[in-house]
């Protein structure tokens, strides 16, 4: 059977026919562990808006992802990526998020048409992968594909839920981390709710990769993906950005923990994020923290300088492809930079 690979273009809403078929692929069962919505069209077009309509570093020329086609014209396969803008001293290094790679069972063996449009790629494009299954992570790894490292989570546990007492324990357990001691900020700085509340951004420049911050890009990230979250901004008087966090909730066994798995610290030689995550603890509500909320958790991947206390192991799966000429180890990775938070 012949085949052919196209890549996606349009809006959303020219893409009705992709959707059907991601929508159709979960309802036969193609998807190991499917999310509400999974099986709907309409869930995948709104996800679309967000990827490509919505999103700040979607361009016209941005790659959205192929299509595998067969020759009578059924789409069978579906390779998709969320483009997003990162930086290093300065300069823009295009990235795409893959997500969503689908290939009907009687078609897997098509499914290298689809990795090598992706592979080609990434001569120009920083791409990362989030969430593979056992078979993409071997695969990936044939391919060249660097692993972000161990990811490692460390807990702040709010007023309910026994505050500085309980983190001093937890510290002592190597299960949180010493935050800064506690120094008078001055009145005129500022805890931001929302990323509106933001005057300037500062721009980082001691040669690592990482996400380009803007306040686009923070006001795209507070509003799409299916679950509820929060925005953290310590600012100075001048109202520029200290440091940020964006809290994505889980909740599980009557617990609930916000998970701090986007963030940046801006004024590490300050500790202005250990001072973030103090002033969360000592006003949850008036932080803008859900009124459930047990405790903050703070994921870190790979081997940090900053944090030498190893919290509680936790799988990763963050694999990512660099263009040539960039070292690895200038990339600092963090666990949101998968897809499953924008979907």
């Amino acid at each position: 059977m012949g085949y052919t690979v196209q890549e996606v273009t349009g809006d959303a809403s020219a893409n009705t026919a992709l959707a059907l078929f991601i929508a159709s692929f979960v309802k036969d069962g193609g998807l190991r562990r499917p999310m509400d919505g999974d099986d709907c069209a309409e869930v995948w077009r709104k996800r679309f808006t967000w990827w490509w309509d919505e999103n700040p570093s979607c361009r016209d020329d941005s790659p959205r992802g192929f299509i595998l086609i067969t020759s009578e014209g059924e789409i069978v396969g579906f390779s998709g990526f969320i483009p997003l803008d990162y930086e290093m001293d300065g300069e823009i290094i295009p990235a795409l998020i893959a997500t969503t790679f689908f290939v009907r069972e009687a078609h897997r063996s098509a499914v290298m048409g689809l990795l090598s449009r992706q592979r080609s790629l990434g001569r120009s494009y920083h791409i990362i992968d989030g969430s593979p299954s056992p078979e993409m992570r071997t695969l990936l790894n044939k391919l060249g594909y660097e692993h972000a490292g161990e990811r490692f989570q460390y807990y702040f546990p709010l007023t309910g839920f026994g505050g500085a007492a309980t983190q001093l324990l937890l510290e002592q357990a190597g299960l949180s981390l010493s935050l800064p001691k506690r120094k008078e900020l001055l009145s005129s700085f500022y805890l931001a709710t929302s990323p509106e509340e933001i005057e300037t951004i500062p721009t980082n420049h001691d040669s690592k990769l990482r996400r380009r911050i803007t306040p686009e890009y923070l006001d795209w990230l507070c509003r799409v993906g299916s679950g509820e979250r929060s925005f953290f901004g310590l600012c100075d008087a001048k109202g520029e950005l200290m440091a940020y966090a964006v809290g994505i909730y889980k909740r599980k066994l009557g617990f609930c923990l916000c998970l701090l798995e986007d963030y940046m610290d801006f004024r590490p030689q300050e500790g202005a994020l250990g001072q973030l995550i103090r002033m969360i603890m000592e006003d949850p509500i008036g932080s803008g923290v859900a009124r459930d909320t047990d405790a903050l958790a703070l994921s870190v991947l790979g081997d940090s300088e900053e944090y030498q206390q190893k919290g509680i192991r936790r799988n990763s799966n963050l694999y990512f492809h660099l263009p040539e000429g960039i070292d690895p180890s200038s990339k600092r990775c963090l666990p949101i930079e998968g897809d499953l938070a924008l979907i």
